[in-house]
């Protein structure tokens, strides 16, 4: 049984915060994703690796395009094994290191995706083979370029690698070239930055999106899960309502038909001239109080044991419990320890002389028996406790002719 303490702090809880993303969540989930999906980018550069390896025999420089394609795929496979470290690391100083190790392998591929326009760039406007290679290349750095996009420090370090290797070659070859190549390569760098920084935009507006209709989901979980607590609450004691303890009493006679039950119907005796004599705030006080007292009897520490049972404000003054795994004869201990604690009650508010005492009656609910039936067997055992002179205890047999025990 939940805590009488739980609905109250429910009731008194702050509204439920605005949505909140930080730049630093947006860039924890982007790096996730990139590190998610960059295995399978790497994966596709087999297909310009290849190609490439194919002209190997056709150009003049073949050898020294083949061992800067191995290089160059030697650079590849460690950003890979660089990523799959970036996955596992433990701890925000092993992640920052190896991104840093990251982006100097990207600085590396990219000067090495240059390099290999070397062993053409003399033949460009003569052989077919080298304007092959030429071209696969700058395709290349740019899927690359878009491919790493979402980490802003990469695809930097990656183009500045690109750049600083391909621009000397341009100006050494000028005389072989040209200098339309040259303007070419020039403005390649930053149509490629600005690309990038676009899809870079792109992806994390849809990231922050992302978070933010996550965050909305949780947050309106939440809302419901309190909204229906608070639903099967009673808005004064904080303790069920009646119409959360006929659907709780249903839910636990029907998990264990074997197990006994015991129902507890508890009235406060005179209330009525506690709320004119002294006031309703009194009069809430005194039902609060008697809340939270049945409350904690009835939990883990309980005469009962574990307390599994449900306790419920039945109607203005009167309090109703239902007890699982409890014998007729413990319900009715139970019930006169309450009986006992309620004359005990006291409050610092409270007027001086005002002394609680309630009616309880006691019955037994088995299976098969319908709810309301097993209330109005409770509920006659109580008013044979009234009639009895109050402040009483009356245990209620199944039938119209029971056999009453009144304990003072």
């Amino acid at each position: 049984m939940e805590m009488l303490a739980t609905a109250r702090s429910l009731r008194t809880a702050q509204p439920t915060p605005s949505i909140c993303v930080t730049e630093a969540d947006v860039d924890q989930l982007s790096r996730r994703n990139f590190l998610d999906h960059i295995p399978l980018s790497n994966v596709t550069n087999v297909v310009p690796f290849t190609l490439i390896a194919l002209c190997c025999s056709y150009v003049a420089q073949g050898t020294l395009l083949a061992a800067l394609l191995a290089l160059n795929i030697a650079a590849v496979f460690g950003m890979h094994l660089i990523s799959r470290r970036l996955r596992k690391a433990s701890s925000l100083a092993q992640s920052a290191f190896w991104w840093r190790v990251y982006e100097i392998a990207a600085f590396a591929s990219g000067v090495l995706w240059a390099a290999t326009m070397l062993p053409v760039i003399a033949t460009l406007g003569h052989d077919i083979a080298s304007m092959f290679v030429c071209v696969i290349i700058i395709v290349s750095v740019a899927v690359t370029s878009m491919v790493v996009a979402s980490q802003r420090r990469t695809v930097l370090s990656f183009l500045a690698g690109v750049m600083l290797c391909l621009i000397p070659q341009t100006v050494a070859y000028l005389a072989v070239i040209g200098p339309i190549p040259l303007v070419a390569t020039i403005g390649l760098g930053p149509a490629l930055v600005g690309l990038a920084h676009a899809i870079r935009k792109q992806e994390r507006l849809m990231i922050r999106t992302q978070l933010e209709n996550q965050q909305l989901a949780e947050s309106l979980t939440e809302a419901l899960a309190v909204a229906k607590l608070l639903a099967s609450r009673d808005s004064l004691t904080g303790i069920y309502n009646r119409r959360a303890f006929e659907e709780l009493a249903s839910g636990i006679s029907g998990d264990e038909p074997d197990t006994p039950l015991s129902l507890i119907l508890l009235d406060l005796d005179h209330f009525k001239s506690i709320n004119d004599r002294h006031g309703h705030g009194i009069g809430d006080s005194v039902l609060k109080e008697t809340a939270q007292l049945i409350e904690t009897t009835v939990g883990p520490f309980g005469v009962v044991g574990r307390g599994d049972g449900a306790v419920a404000r039945w109607g203005g003054e009167e309090f109703i419990l239902l007890l699982r795994g409890a014998t007729l004869e413990q319900a009715a201990h139970l019930a006169e320890t309450l009986r006992q604690g309620l004359a005990a009650l006291c409050h610092p508010q409270w007027p001086e002389g005002l002394v609680v005492t309630g009616s309880l009656g006691v019955a037994r609910w088995h299976e098969g028996m319908p709810l309301h039936l097993g209330i109005g067997l409770a509920d006659t055992a109580m008013y044979q406790a009234k009639k009895a002179g109050r402040n009483q205890v009356s245990l209620s047999g199944e039938g119209p002719d029971v056999e009453t025990a009144v304990m003072a």
